[in-house]
């Protein structure tokens, strides 16, 4: 069996220099994937090995969140097997990686409907975070993140409405690219919010996602440009103080650095809930009302039952203004944005597991906190771990930046990589020993 290298693109340059056959990689990927599933249970189901070893991502095979069509099958969806349907064509993004070379491997377990902050889903066997068993896996990309922090895969394919690429990538210590609205194509994507939605992706290391990212983008980036300076939010009035003081410590070591009071949070995070909740009721009433609906959808469904159209369209209308005016107060003249993923350490999966005794409902809304409302003003972010906290549970911090500026989101994550853990990546330091 092929020794694979840490980073993806160690993989590419050694096919595509001789050293390793494509055909050979994708046969010995399926292995692997096989192998660590009995450990970590998340393949859906296994796909046909792809017979196209031509173009730059020949012999790469990547995993990826079971909401995407694909030729001759429904997607799953969280809640069940994918279905044969003759008709149906690939996503959009798939067709890209097709076309790129890359073979689809499988699909992965996600949360049922894409909505939940967690892997709970009482379709399909239990997920178990890779970093230790006890932590939560978020969600609702969950099946995607433990595949990337397992090593079943480089970087798998997820989609963010309010925090689910980003979620599952910080309770596993790998990174999550949350992508600008329209960067990649949602054709063929199964709607969740269609306001809100994203497709992403997650990965190990930032260089390996953007290999794939740049096989898949339907918009032009913003080109590769040197931040001038990073704004950042720690709220003193939700953030436990030990994380909020190891963020610091993280900034400390960064140039050019500015404490901001995002003074329009509350309000933008509102219109978010209310986008949220109002087009997934609408999209999945019957579901919702249903006896047998998932825990999480119910819960979004409750919710929309007290919004009213008009509050909707308010929120919609002011959507244009009030993403203006936060680029222009917060990611002006080159800077960034930085805070954190989550308000705390990493919960324990009994406590936002719902129904379970343990369940703590601050901590599982805590995993929304800081995500929904990005997907509200349709920025771009990226989330990647900085090191541990007094439990051992990793502390990831996100970066939001203007439309389109990913490749200067994936080269500053590139360089604290480098900064933090060397050659290797969180998960293969002793940081990372939980």
């Amino acid at each position: 069996m092929i020794q694979f290298p840490y980073r993806l693109t160690e993989l590419q340059t050694l096919i595509q220099s001789g050293q390793i056959d494509p055909l050979d990689s994708l046969q010995d990927q399926v292995n692997q994937i096989y192998q660590l599933n009995h450990q970590y249970p998340v393949i859906v189901e296994t796909l046909p090995i792809n017979d196209s070893l031509t173009g730059p991502l020949r012999g790469i095979g990547l995993l990826h969140k079971d909401l995407f069509n694909l030729s001759g099958r429904d997607p799953g969806f969280g809640h069940a097997l994918g279905k044969n349907n003759p008709e149906l064509e690939d996503a959009h993004v798939i067709t890209q990686l097709k076309q790129a070379g890359c073979g689809i491997l499988g699909t992965v377990v996600m949360a049922p409907y894409a909505c939940g902050a967690t892997s709970q889903n009482p379709y399909f066997p239990k997920c178990s975070n890779p970093l230790n068993e006890n932590f939560a896996v978020g969600g609702s990309s969950s099946g995607s993140a433990i595949a990337v922090a397992s090593k079943m895969s480089y970087v798998s394919l997820g989609s963010d409405t309010a925090g689910s690429i980003r979620i599952p990538a910080a309770t596993c210590g790998i990174t999550g690219l949350k992508t600008t609205q329209g960067l990649v194509s949602l054709q063929g994507v199964t709607t969740l919010s269609e306001s809100l939605d994203t497709v992403g992706l997650l990965g190990r290391f930032a260089k390996d996602i953007e290999l794939i990212l740049d096989a898949v983008i339907s918009h032009s980036l913003e080109p590769l440009e040197a931040i001038s300076h990073f704004n950042f939010w720690l709220p003193k009035d939700v953030m436990d103080p030990a994380i909020a003081s190891y963020i610091t410590s993280f900034l400390a070591q960064l140039e050019h650095t500015n404490a901001v009071d995002i003074e329009d949070f509350s309000s933008i995070k509102e219109a978010a809930d209310i986008v949220m909740a109002y087009e997934i009721n609408r999209n999945y009433a019957k579901i919702i009302q249903s006896p047998d609906c998932p825990k999480g959808l119910k819960a979004v469904g409750k919710l929309a039952s007290q919004i009213k159209q008009e509050d909707y369209t308010n929120c919609i209308e002011s959507k244009e203004q009030l993403t203006s005016h936060f680029i222009k107060r917060y990611l002006n003249d080159g800077a960034f944005l930085i805070l954190p993923c989550l308000p705390g350490s990493i919960p324990l999966w009994q406590e936002v597991e719902i129904g379970h005794p343990e369940f703590s409902k601050e901590a599982y809304l805590s995993l929304f906190h800081f995500m929904g409302w990005v997907n509200f003003l349709g920025l771009p972010a990226i989330s990647f771990p900085i090191g541990n906290d007094d439990l051992g549970r990793p502390i990831s911090i996100q970066v939001i930046g203007k439309p389109f500026t990913e490749k200067s989101l994936l080269n500053f994550a590139n360089a604290m990589e480098l900064q933090l853990f060397g050659d290797s990546c969180y998960l293969d330091t002793e940081l990372s020993s939980c």
